[in-house]
C-alpha cells in the first residue's frame, strides 16, 4: 500500500517549499494530497495560486505524514487554524511524520508541544518563538523522532528527500535523488 503524505496549504505559504516536497514525494510514489485551509483555491506568498485537492475540513484520514510549508502570511495562517492543531496531534498520537520548513517549525509546530524537548531547526530569526526545551540548531535539515524541520526554500529539497527516506526507503530515494541530479 502507499504511503499518503498530506501537504496543507495557506494563503501566504512559500512556493518552493510547497512544491519540491510535492514534486520529489510523488516521484518515489508516495500519494500527495494537497489540502487548502479556506477552501481549494489557495494564494501563495508571490501571488501564485494552487488549487488544492480537498479543503483541509473535509480530511478524514491521519496520512502518514503532515507537511507544512513555511511562507508568511501562510505560518501564520496555519498556526489559526484549530483544525491544523487538531491534525498534528492526531498524527503525533498515532507517532506517524510530522514535517515543517522555514516558519513553520516555529509558528505551527511549537505551540502544540510537538517539539518540547527536541532537536529542531527553521528560518533565521524565528528562534525566539521555540519553547525553551527545543534545542534549536543550524542544520539544513533535523529529524528527531517523528518530527523532521528545515530551515527554508533554499533546504526544501534536502526536506524533501529526508521526507521520501523515511517514507520509502534510502534507495528508492537515491534513485530518484540521482535521476533528478541532486546527489
Amino acid at each position: 500500500m502507499n504511503k499518503k503524505a498530506l501537504v496543507i496549504l495557506a494563503d501566504g505559504f512559500e512556493e518552493i517549499e510547497a512544491i519540491t516536497p510535492i514534486d520529489i514525494l510523488k516521484r518515489v510514489g508516495v500519494e500527495v494530497i494537497m489540502a487548502g485551509l479556506g477552501g481549494t483555491s489557495i494564494k501563495s506568498t508571490r501571488g501564485v495560486t494552487i488549487s488544492a485537492d480537498m479543503e483541509l475540513d473535509k480530511v478524514a484520514f491521519v496520512p502518514d505524514v503532515i507537511i507544512f510549508p513555511g511562507g508568511m502570511p501562510g505560518a501564520e495562517n496555519l498556526a489559526n487554524s484549530p483544525k491544523v492543531k487538531d491534525l498534528i496531534k492526531s498524527v503525533d498520537s498515532e507517532g506517524k511524520l510530522i514535517a515543517a520548513i522555514c516558519a513553520s517549525p516555529a509558528y505551527v509546530l511549537a505551540p502544540t508541544g510537538v517539539l518540547d524537548g527536541k532537536k529542531a531547526t527553521g528560518y533565521p530569526g524565528t528562534e525566539d518563538k521555540f519553547p525553551s526545551s527545543t534545542k534549536i540548531s543550524s542544520e539544513d535539515v533535523v529529524r528527531d523522532g517523528n518530527v523532521i524541520t528545515s530551515r527554508g526554500p533554499g533546504t526544501a529539497a534536502s526536506f524533501a528527500f529526508m521526507i521520501a527516506n523515511e517514507l520509502v526507503g534510502s534507495e528508492k530515494a537515491r534513485k530518484v535523488a540521482e535521476g533528478m541530479l541532486f546527489a
